[in-house]
Formats: C-alpha cells, sequence, structure tokens
C-alpha cells in the first residue's frame, strides 16, 4: 500500500471510543496516522478499537488540566487534535440541580476543550504545523430547548476558541476550524429516537436524511487536509439553516 502524506502523523481525537469520534478515528488510521483514541469512561471499547486500527487508547479525563498535561506528556508530541469528546445531554442525573449541571457540561465540552488546545497548541508551534478540528454542533445556532441550553451554550463558545486559536496559530502554520454538524446517524440516537421520532427530525432536513458517522469523519479529514482554511465554521447540516 502506498504511503500517504499523513503517515506518522500523531492524531489525538478526544471522546474517540464510539460514535463519530470512533469513526474519525478510524478516518485518519486508513492515513496511516498514529491514533491517539481519548476516553474517559469507555476504556474497554478504546482499548477494542486501538487494538483493530492499530491505535493507543489512553483514558484521560480532560477536564482536568494536570491529567490533561500528563496525557500529551504520555503520547509525545501531537499534530493533529480532534475535540470531539462532550456530555451527553440526555444523561443528565436525576438529582443532578441545574447549576451542577451547567459546570459538568461547561468542564468537559468548553474547559476539556480548552486544556487540549492548550497543550497541543504548545506541541505544534515546535514544527511550526498542526491543525484543529472543534466539533460543534447545530445547536449553536438554533433557540435552545432547556435541557440543551447548556450544551448550545458551550457549542457557541467554542466557535470562539477555535477563532482565537487560528489567531494564535497563523504564524506557526497551524490551523484551527470548527465543524458544525446536523443528525448524525450515531447507534445512540439510532436506538433512543423511536422510529417516528427520526422521521420528524429528518422532515425538517431538506436533504430528507441524516449524515453517517463516516461522512462527518470524512469532513474532518478535508479540513485537516485544507492549509488555507483557518478561523472558519464548516457546517454540515442537509441544508437545515434553509429552513431555519
Amino acid at each position: 500500500m502506498l504511503n500517504t502524506p499523513w503517515e506518522g502523523k500523531t492524531v489525538l481525537v478526544t471522546g474517540g471510543s464510539r460514535g463519530l469520534g470512533e469513526a474519525i478515528c478510524r478516518r485518519f488510521a486508513r492515513e496511516k496516522c498514529r491514533v491517539i483514541v481519548n476516553c474517559a469512561h469507555n476504556a474497554a471499547a478504546a482499548e477494542k478499537l486501538a487494538s483493530e486500527i492499530g491505535a493507543v487508547a489512553y483514558s484521560c479525563d480532560i477536564s482536568c488540566e494536570k491529567d490533561v498535561q500528563k496525557m500529551f506528556e504520555s503520547v509525545g508530541p501531537v499534530d493533529i487534535l480532534v475535540n470531539n469528546a462532550r456530555i451527553d445531554p440526555y444523561k443528565r442525573g436525576a438529582d443532578v440541580t441545574d447549576g451542577e449541571w451547567w459546570d459538568q457540561v461547561m468542564q468537559v465540552n468548553l474547559k476539556g476543550a480548552y486544556l487540549c488546545a492548550k497543550f497541543a497548541f504548545e506541541d505544534m508551534k515546535k514544527k511550526n504545523w498542526g491543525r484543529m478540528i472543534h466539533i460543534s454542533s447545530l445547536w449553536a445556532y438554533q433557540p435552545a430547548n432547556e435541557r440543551m441550553l447548556s450544551y448550545a451554550a458551550a457549542k457557541s463558545a467554542m466557535h470562539a476558541l477555535s477563532r482565537g486559536y487560528a489567531n494564535l496559530g497563523a504564524e506557526f502554520g497551524i490551523t484551527s476550524n470548527v465543524l458544525a454538524p446536523g443528525l448524525i446517524l450515531t447507534d445512540l440516537i439510532m436506538t433512543r429516537l423511536t422510529p417516528e421520532q427520526l422521521e420528524k427530525e429528518m422532515a425538517g432536513i431538506p436533504l430528507g436524511r441524516g449524515a453517517s458517522t463516516g461522512e462527518v469523519a470524512d469532513a474532518v479529514f478535508k479540513i485537516a487536509d485544507t492549509p488555507f482554511l483557518t478561523g472558519e465554521i464548516i457546517n454540515l447540516n442537509g441544508g437545515a439553516f434553509m429552513r431555519a
């Protein structure tokens, strides 16, 4: 098999053990990258994926600065960071107060993304090259319901984070961009929504369907593979904005 321009580059994918994160890991592994599958709680799945694609699994709570620093010291210099980890807005415990939930979501979805970017940035500056792709959501734009409010706020703030690193990284050949998908047909979504609910969701999308995880992973790779693109938000939602 022919070598690729990406062979040997280290890619860290946070929240990489399942769903979209898994698809992103597999996409970069196809390019012969050295993939780091980060997870917080699903170590067995991360190890399984890593063994299948020749990657390295690393369990780390990205909301803890010391743990993130240790992770970056352990895995070595990172060339490409994909900030994909998040707290699922549907996983809130019944005994968690509004304020506690807000803090939990911001700790992972925003602070965690910042910490990973902070340490990756130092690695990238030394090489005068780097790519950051931050996974946002359609929820960063549309009015949020009560359940999604903290999630939407964190994703909106991620856009500012990305623009900041695009500005800081420009002189070092480091790009930073956001990918904001709409409905992604992950295993979790397919089990969470009834066929009727899924049909309703798709009815609001001009293309009449959701995206596969592979399609979104391809978009992540294309962003990384476009060196003149930085500070931008790429929307991948099947035309949902046209009906907003």
